[in-house]
This record gives C-alpha cells, structure tokens and sequence, in this order.
C-alpha cells in the first residue's frame, strides 16, 4: 500500500516539474547567414510599417521583429565576449 502511494506521488510529481521545464535550442549559424537574416527582418519590418495594415497588426509584427532582432544581438554578444579572467 505505501509503495503504491510512493509511486503515484512520484509519479504525479515528475508529471508537475517536468511541465515547469524551460527547454532551451542553441542555432548555429555563419555570421554572413546570420547578417542575411537579420538585414532580412529589417527589411520586412520597413515593408510591414508601409503597408496598408491595421495599426495594431503592425506595431504587433514590428515588436516581434524587433525583439528577436535583439535576442539575436544578444546572443551574439554573450558568445563573442571573453570571459574575465
């Protein structure tokens, strides 16, 4: 009886953490490519602001662009400093 009790909240309690889990993806990219992307939002940034869209759908698109722009800058930084010694 208390084994079962001991899997069942064992059981219940990886269920809950693995649910909290961050997951997190490392991208790999050349710094032409990763140039290329970037100057590529800017430039769909620019077209989205000129467009005919709702106010909303813009500053919504261009938010998002310029934030992963930034995630992107940085990233960069984070891996291109040298760590003190």
């Amino acid at each position: 009886m208390k084994k079962s009790i001991l899997i069942i909240a064992s059981i219940c309690l990886i269920a809950l953490v693995s649910f909290k889990a961050d997951k997190y993806f490392t991208l790999k990219f050349s710094e032409a490519a990763l140039n290329k992307h970037y100057q590529n939002l800017g430039a769909i940034k620019q077209i989205i602001e000129k467009s005919n869209l709702p106010h909303q759908e813009v500053v919504f698109v261009a938010s998002s662009i310029d934030s992963l722009q930034l995630d992107i800058v940085n990233q960069v930084k984070a891996q291109t400093q040298v760590p003190a010694k």
